[in-house]
């Protein structure tokens, strides 16, 4: 089973990805952007979220679900360090002696760790083990409809120091100022989650582990998502700069093979999706589409998504 799910989601006024800091100022992340204004196309630069922000949002709370069902998780992955058995002192923390094949490295991986099993890893000794993501996310952008009004503005702040009477009045350390570059947008992102690929070998294609514990996995996968999104926990500085919106909308496809919803950063994307999925249903597929937009709210077509994919066995 493939789950494909796009999200819009407002956020005014956030910092959920920062790329660099000169001096005192921090700046949001821009991307160019293509636009059409009056009949003619022009590239502006906006506010973005990356896609490796929100997957590293995903695996922190894959960490979490996982271990809630007493599966195995690393302690790099349980710290929020996702290393992902990159080299030998990784991996002889979790797997030691470390085979010499390939296809056992895969598997001792797979067996010790379920965020490593889901997000993928590159062991880059010899001889070298890669594993594909069974999840993919884009980037955040703004709705293209909108794209014209999002915007990054940067908002001074200070920090004070307690003054004692040895202190000369003017001291840097007694006041500094600084500058957080905040964005405004309806952001649109895509996220896919291939469930048939968990608890599978991408070198062998056999079944790693039984069967209750694919299932247990893909719930954790599953619910680390829908944990993700209702609760709005990706990005950074949500200390002091928790976006004021919210999720708007969610358009959820789950088919028996892969299938990617239209990009929520186009205004019909519903509609497309819904008319593509017509086509795989006159080719004999089954599948689920549900969406929340004004009338429903984003738990509402998750929790059907859930009740589907237990009715079909992924569960």
């Amino acid at each position: 089973m493939f789950l494909s799910v796009g999200v819009r989601f407002e956020a005014n006024v956030e910092a959920l990805n920062m790329v660099e800091t000169a001096g005192n100022y921090s700046k949001h992340r821009r991307v160019p952007y293509l636009v059409e204004e009056d009949g003619k196309l022009k590239t502006v630069y906006v506010p973005a979220l990356s896609g490796e922000n929100l997957a590293h949002a995903y695996q922190e709370h894959l960490a979490r679900e996982a271990l809630s069902l007493n599966l195995p998780v690393c302690d790099d992955c349980r710290r929020g360090e996702f290393y992902k058995s990159m080299n030998r002192v990784h991996l002889e923390k979790k797997v030691s002696p470390i085979p010499g094949e390939p296809a056992k490295i895969e598997e001792a991986i797979v067996k010790a760790c379920v965020v490593e099993d889901v997000g993928g890893f590159l062991y880059a000794e010899n001889p070298p083990v890669r594993r594909s993501s069974a999840f993919q996310v884009s980037y955040a952008l703004p709705v293209k409809s909108m794209a014209l009004f999002a915007t990054s503005e940067p908002q001074l702040h200070a920090r004070h120091a307690q003054m004692d009477s040895s202190s000369k009045k003017g001291n840097a350390s007694e006041q500094m100022i600084y500058y957080v570059e905040i964005g405004t947008a309806l952001y649109g992102f895509t996220f896919n989650l291939d469930l048939d690929a968990i608890g599978v070998s991408a070198i062998t294609s056999e079944p790693i582990l039984d069967e209750n514990e694919i299932k247990a996995r893909r719930d954790a996968a599953v619910k680390a998502l829908f944990r993700m999104l209702s609760s709005a926990q990706f990005g950074a500085k949500l200390s002091r700069f928790f976006p004021v919106g919210g999720i708007k909308e969610v358009a959820v496809a789950v088919t028996e093979h892969p299938f990617v919803v239209t990009s929520p950063i186009y205004d019909d994307y519903i509609l497309k999706t819904e008319r593509r999925l017509k086509v795989l249903k006159d080719f004999g597929e089954d599948y689920l589409f549900t969406a929340a937009t004004e009338d429903r709210v984003p738990e509402e077509a998750l929790k059907e998504t859930v009740e589907y994919l237990k009715q079909k066995g992924a569960l």
